[in-house]
């Protein structure tokens, strides 16, 4: 915007200049040197945030101009492990929902992050989905569309929330079920942050709400010892509580293409993760 006011401003300055003050044989040089920085502005930078920010403007047609905009928009703020051995990506049996997803979970409020969310964004608790002993605050919340960019703004500059993507992998792995991985090997954890996928508005199955679902998508980066535990995890096989799934198989969501049926269910957040974009199916 500031880039936006500078141009014109300029532009407009040597219009005037071109057109008031210089003599006859300079109006010509002014007058187009504004011409040409005014159709800079309109046809280049204009037309190409117009392409980049296509699906930002998207969502702010809906929740400012279109009937949404008064509605309440369900968020869930969430980090997800990619973890690959052998050709093969650890997922774990989702606590709320029939089917195995990677490991990692919500983001948690943390203390006083509760009234900024009241005050700044008229942020509600996620009454649809029960926040209890380890969910309990979870970044799982409604919000007024009107407040819905916003608050995308505020979170996506990582400030005054949690930051940390531990406490999921722990709970998950370390001290959850079945006590998978040993803190000897794991008292620490190594990732490459690799993307962002943010879902577009769109209606809950279910659930008669709007929704927006966002996910950080981490690559593990495990040492020596911790490669070797997770290689014996994975040779040890597949359990009530973990899988070890192809590309194939999370794309497909679970389904067998060899044996024709499925094997089990798998999140359709987890084929998102692993090719880093968002798909209706």
């Amino acid at each position: 915007m500031i880039r936006y006011i500078f141009k014109l401003s300029f532009a407009t300055l040597l219009l005037f200049i071109g057109v008031y003050i210089v003599s006859d044989n300079l109006k010509p040089e002014f007058i187009g040197a504004g011409c040409i920085l005014f159709m800079d502005i309109l046809v280049i930078d204009i037309s190409y945030d117009l392409c980049t920010n296509w699906k930002r403007i998207k969502l702010v047609l809906k929740c400012k101009l279109l009937a949404i905009r008064k509605q309440h928009i369900r968020f869930s703020m969430s980090y997800l492990y990619r973890i690959k051995i052998n050709d093969k990506y650890l997922l774990v049996k989702s606590s709320n929902f029939p089917h195995y997803q990677l490991v990692g979970g919500k983001y948690k409020r943390l203390i006083g992050t509760q009234s900024l969310l009241e005050n700044n964004f008229e942020a509600k608790d996620d009454l649809k989905l029960a926040t209890h002993g380890v969910m309990k605050d979870d970044y799982a919340l409604f919000i007024p569309a009107k407040n819905a960019i916003k608050f995308l703004d505020w979170f996506n500059k990582y400030k005054d929330r949690e930051i940390s993507h531990w406490r999921e992998f722990y709970e998950e792995l370390i001290d959850g079920k079945g006590k998978l991985l040993t803190r000897e090997n794991f008292p620490y954890v190594n990732y490459n942050y690799v993307g962002t996928i943010t879902t577009p508005v769109k209606r809950t199955p279910g659930w008669d709400c709007y929704e927006i679902l966002q996910y950080d998508i981490l690559d593990l980066i495990p040492n020596k010892k911790q490669k070797e535990e997770l290689e014996a995890l994975l040779e040890k096989g597949d359990t009530e509580y973990i899988k070890w799934a192809d590309t194939n198989l999370i794309n497909s969501l679970g389904h067998c293409n060899r044996s024709q049926k499925q094997l089990y269910k798998i999140g359709e957040h987890t084929k998102w993760a692993l090719n880093l974009k968002w798909s209706k199916d």
